[in-house]
């Protein structure tokens, strides 16, 4: 009997990860630097980049591709669909507020307590301040003093992990093939829905990861 054929290649034939797939890990659809993984950053990052961004390309789409085109501008806070795609931006920016927003509200908390310690931190004892940490940052902050004396905040960052903060569903990889070395900016634009890119989503800690990456070295059977 035949195995069955998909694509033309036999379904028990081994097979690698093409040298040439690019992953690029995804929270809320924008590249996953390295501030949009810790929950009090990413918080910040949306509230104080993703939605004013968006905003401000739906607003002004033509704008944003004039900038895009200025290499003196290279690596603002511009969106780069060349003015089009409006309605799926707007609906990111929809599906953001909705789906983020605890972390919205986390954001909104990081300003208030930070604006609480500024007008009564005046060098003494902090201790009788943790009454006015605002409700969703309690057991989640140690108040502290600078090495300038200034007023801080120290998030306890293992504990924001189990937290309701941290939000595995946000966690996407994009895979494409990549041809050239040439790439946009990619820490002001949002990777939309296209037909050459395959949307994965998966968080960053599924074993399915790994088990992709380990077809570069080791086949596995097509099937």
């Amino acid at each position: 009997m035949c195995d069955d054929n998909v694509g033309g290649i036999m379904t028990d034939s081994p097979v690698y990860l093409r040298p040439n797939v690019q992953v690029e890990p995804l929270v809320d659809q924008w590249y996953a630097w390295s501030y949009l993984i810790p929950p009090a950053a990413t918080a910040k990052n949306i509230t104080g980049r993703h939605l004013r961004i968006m905003e401000s390309y739906i607003s002004a789409p033509q704008v944003h591709a004039q900038a895009v085109r200025n290499p003196k501008m290279l690596g603002g806070p511009f969106i780069d669909y060349d003015g089009g795609r409006v309605d799926e931006i707007s609906a990111l920016r929809a599906s953001t507020k909705k789906n983020r927003a605890t972390m919205i509200e986390l954001s909104a908390a990081i300003d208030e307590l930070d604006a609480m310690l500024q007008a009564k931190a005046t060098g003494f004892s902090l201790q009788g301040l943790y009454g006015s940490v605002p409700s969703c940052l309690r057991g989640y902050v140690e108040l502290v003093y600078d090495l300038n004396n200034h007023p801080s905040v120290r998030f306890i960052e293992p504990l924001l992990y189990r937290s309701p903060y941290y939000q595995r569903s946000s966690q996407t990889l994009m895979l494409s093939l990549c041809n050239g070395d040439e790439r946009p900016f990619v820490l002001s634009t949002p990777r939309l829905e296209e037909p050459n890119l395959l949307h994965w989503k998966v968080p960053f800690d599924d074993s399915a990861i790994d088990d992709l990456f380990r077809l570069k070295t080791v086949p596995k059977p097509r099937g």
